[in-house]
């Protein structure tokens, strides 16, 4: 029983480890405050990103391309999303192709761009932004925290 919880740990262990390994750091060109790359996610998968912030900074991520509608539902196969943002901290809004955060605390916040599409990869343009300006915002009214 003992080895079996040793085992299990350690397989748990690794599935973090991975899954912090996964993360593509954002880093801007000296001087920029956005960077544009062009990125494939494969069938059915998930590429994240991470960037570095302070609180009261604007993060405005979006997509363009093959981001097409899919055949079997209304809504875009590739999907942004904040993937830590704290409730009651942060703010974020997420629409067709974009998505907007308003962080209220320091640190990494990481983005995951999901391909819904069961059959093939798609290839994009995406494109990562931070500004010190609130009203870079697009997700409705903030409120000053």
């Amino acid at each position: 029983m003992k080895s079996t919880l040793i085992i299990f740990a350690i397989a748990i262990g690794f599935v973090f480890a991975g899954t912090t390994n996964a993360q593509t750091q954002v880093v801007f060109t000296k001087g920029t405050t956005e960077k544009t790359m062009t990125i494939t996610v494969k069938p059915k998968d998930m590429n994240t990103y991470a960037l570095n912030v302070k609180s009261g900074q604007v993060i405005n991520v979006s997509v363009s391309g093959d981001i097409a509608i899919s055949k079997t539902n209304e809504f875009p196969v590739i999907g942004l999303n904040l993937a830590n943002g704290e409730e009651g901290t942060d703010e974020w809004q997420d629409g067709e192709g974009y998505l907007s955060v308003l962080t209220g605390r320091d640190g990494k916040f990481v983005v995951s761009i999901n391909n819904s599409d069961r059959k093939r990869s798609r290839t994009f343009k995406i494109k990562f932004s931070v500004t010190n300006n609130r009203e870079d915002y697009q997700g409705g009214t903030s409120t000053d925290q």
